[in-house]
């Protein structure tokens, strides 16, 4: 992991954000994460095993910021093998410095998979987003690329996680959302302080929900310490299993009931459309590509903003004339269909398909 994480270090002022008393947490397991500057040997893991560590988050790569255009870990298949040699459940983190960008987020979660099957991780497995840098001013826009990620990773048949420090989420990140969609699928950093910590002090459990894997420590015998309070990393639990049933592509043939999708993002207005008489808004990102009329969005269900999300007084579009227009989508709107990394609306009566990252699904 970045060394940006000692910014979690706590301040007096910081400790009374934590819960004093850690509640609804059952059987705690140890363990800890590894990059290509520790070791890769299954006398190193079996070091790590002696002291009570049980599983072992590994790099798999990374793109962005010091990582450049692609980095894969040259220890990681090693490092994978000796850990499960040693008796420890593995997973693997990516690092991705793709702030808000949807195109980014699904190249950074292709590299992923393709380092993952490199590395030999099995399908199954947790593949965990490591977004601790480069973020965008708005938090909606950057969770949704989040989800970008965390979509395709599940769609290529591993479990998606999603690491970040408190405080950068605090200010960058929507949990919500991604908890909405993969529950118990966060991995947070917070350091009570930078000294040597042999065991998570767990009276100062970070007060977030949904957290799987809490890493407490960057001094842990050399290392990070982590402990993971909900689940294991089993990797023969389908990777479906991790979304919630309303987001599962299969829920919608299976279940009688009806789900709805709520969008919370000011999204630009790429270009308007006419067909078959009727006018339509068209955003790029939101879009299945190649766009065609699909992902047409009527213009009667969009409210214009300016890009903050403020309503405009005229809700009349300019229409194509090269300036920048932004809309929301204030309703709730009926899933007609999905897949890992789709969803099909009903949108002011009409089916639209669009990238599910965009929506919260309930």
């Amino acid at each position: 992991m970045n060394k940006l994480k000692r910014w979690v270090v706590a301040s007096i002022g910081a400790v009374a954000f934590f819960g004093a008393v850690i509640t609804g947490v059952s059987a705690n397991t140890n363990g800890i994460d590894v990059a290509s500057y520790q070791g890769d040997t299954t006398q190193y893991f079996s070091s790590f095993k002696q002291v009570g560590d049980n599983f072992t988050m590994v790099k798999l790569g990374g793109r962005g910021g010091g990582e450049g255009a692609h980095y894969a870990n040259p220890k990681a298949y090693n490092q994978i093998n000796s850990a499960t040699n040693a008796g420890m459940q593995t997973g693997g983190y990516f690092w991705g410095e793709f702030g808000d960008s949807v195109a980014e987020a699904s190249y950074h979660a292709q590299l992923a998979v393709q380092d993952a099957q490199n590395a030999g991780l099995a399908k199954g497995s947790y593949i965990a987003l490591d977004y601790e840098a480069g973020a965008g001013y708005n938090k909606a826009n950057n969770t949704t690329a989040i989800l970008t990620f965390m979509d395709a990773i599940y769609a290529a048949g591993y479990k998606p996680m999603f690491y970040s420090y408190t405080s950068y989420v605090e200010s960058f990140v929507d949990l919500s959302r991604i908890n909405a969609r993969y529950p118990n699928a966060l991995w947070l950093a917070w350091y009570l302080t930078t000294a040597h910590q042999a065991t998570p002090p767990m009276q100062y459990f970070p007060n977030y929900s949904n957290v799987k894997i809490w890493q407490y420590a960057d001094n842990h015998y050399g290392v990070d310490g982590n402990v993971m309070v909900v689940g294991s990393l089993d990797n023969d639990t389908p990777a479906e299993n991790t979304a919630k049933p309303s987001n599962r592509p299969s829920d919608d043939q299976s279940s009688n009931k009806t789900h709805y999708a709520t969008f919370s993002g000011v999204y630009v207005a790429d270009y308007w459309t006419k067909w078959y008489g009727g006018y339509y808004g068209v955003n790029v990102d939101m879009g299945i590509p190649v766009i065609d009329y699909n992902n047409y969005m009527p213009i009667s269900a969009l409210t214009l903003t300016d890009k903050y999300g403020h309503k405009l007084s005229n809700q009349k579009i300019k229409g194509n004339n090269g300036q920048q227009e932004y809309f929301t989508l204030e309703g709730e709107y009926k899933v007609l269909s999905q897949t890992a990394t789709s969803v099909q609306v009903e949108i002011a009566g009409e089916p639209v398909w669009m990238m599910k990252s965009f929506a919260t699904i309930k």
